[in-house]
Formats: structure tokens, C-alpha cells, sequence
């Protein structure tokens, strides 16, 4: 992972001492939605929850130099989280952890003269940064603080690797969907299981749909 983050993060560096004057500063509004799950493996056990769906928004800058290559970065809002079913008694269990993400990526678009002021596709790659903000875990509805059945201690930070495409419209409307590979353990769970605890900590996966105004 830090190779390939080294790696964006030099060709970022290269884009970047373009001249202003040779390159294309954009500012836009980010609104969408994402579908987000939490995953992982006991010792004999698969924990794989529900998907759960959730806003996200923020503001995007784009930064593009030359023959379609360049970089955007922003500062989104942004939810993640999984419901579980736990025990015979099918306790429901959601844990909904609130962020405030800032993704960094490297970015290609393929401009062809005779239709990009209609459509230009659009292709990116890059890490993202979520900082914990706030949480809620709840029990079949109710906030739940911890007890003998299950212990959640989410993280303070999420990062993960992003993968996008789509296409801009008119010059001005980005539609993209991406999804983002949890690179770091998101988040700290106990569950017990007779009379013994097993512990695992747990990624995140995140697909994400967003229309973004560029002004």
C-alpha cells in the first residue's frame, strides 16, 4: 500500500509543478450516496453484515495539466458501517461510524475532440482518508454501550484505496462510481462464544455513486 501511495503521490508532485497558466483549476459540490460493509474472519467464522446505505457530500477540487491528466482531492462527508445478526435470539446489531474523509487521487480524462463538449469518460485511482467524527452502535434500535455479548471499539481513522470511474457531461456534471478497498482495520470487535473471547479486527469496502457541479 505505501508503494503504490508513494507512487501517486510522486506523479501528484510532477503534475503539480505545471505552471498555473499551462493547467485547468476547477472547484466543485459533491453530493451522492455510497453502500459500505465491514469484513471479517474469526477464527472459524466469517463476519460479513448487512450493507447499509448512506449520504455522502463535500466539495472537490480538480487540478488537470495536460492531455487529461491530473489530480483532484476534497473534503466529503461520509458515512460507513454493517448491521449484524447475532445469537439464536437474532439480535440485530448496527454500527454506523460518521467521517470526514479526504481522498487524494490521480486522474485521467480521455477528451476526444468531436464529443468532449458533450461526454469526456473519466477514470481515477487513488487514497482516501477518513477521520472519525462520530458513531452510533445501537441493539435492535436502542444506542448500545458494550456488554458480555459483543464489544465494538471503532477506529479513528479509516483509509482505504479508490478505484473510480465515469464521465462528465456538458463540461460541467462528473458522474462517477467508485469503490474503496478498507486498507487499515477499521474497526475492534469481541464476541463471546462460550466462555472464551475471540477478537478480530474488521476492514471496511465501500461502493460509492456521486454527481459532482464543476464551476
Amino acid at each position: 500500500f505505501m508503494k503504490k501511495v508513494v507512487t501517486i503521490l510522486l506523479v501528484m508532485m510532477a503534475v503539480m509543478s505545471v505552471p498555473i497558466g499551462q493547467a485547468q483549476l476547477r472547484m466543485g459540490l459533491k453530493l451522492g450516496a455510497n453502500v459500505s460493509n465491514f469484513h471479517g474472519e474469526f477464527d472459524d467464522i466469517t463476519l460479513d453484515g448487512e450493507h447499509l446505505t448512506n449520504f455522502t457530500g463535500g466539495i472537490t477540487v480538480e487540478w488537470i495539466v495536460a492531455f487529461g491528466l491530473g489530480i483532484d482531492a476534497g473534503v466529503n462527508y461520509t458515512a460507513k458501517g454493517s448491521e449484524y445478526t447475532l445469537g439464536s435470539e437474532e439480535l440485530a446489531m448496527k454500527n454506523l461510524i460518521h467521517y470526514i474523509e479526504v481522498p487524494l487521487n490521480l486522474k485521467y480524462k480521455l477528451q476526444i475532440p468531436v464529443v468532449e463538449d458533450l461526454i469526456i469518460p473519466i477514470i481515477y485511482t487513488g487514497p482516501s482518508f477518513a477521520f472519525k467524527v462520530g458513531e452510533a452502535i445501537t441493539l435492535n434500535g436502542n444506542f448500545y454501550e458494550g456488554g458480555k455479548l459483543v464489544s465494538i471499539n471503532n477506529n479513528a481513522v479509516d483509509i482505504a484505496w479508490n478505484i473510480g470511474a465515469g464521465v462528465e457531461l456538458f463540461r460541467h456534471l462528473n458522474v462517477t462510481a467508485q469503490y474503496g478497498w478498507g486498507i487499515n482495520d477499521v474497526t475492534n470487535m469481541q464476541m463471546e462464544n462460550i466462555d472464551m473471547m475471540r477478537e478480530k479486527k474488521i476492514t471496511s469496502g465501500v461502493w460509492t455513486i456521486t454527481a459532482t457541479w464543476m464551476f
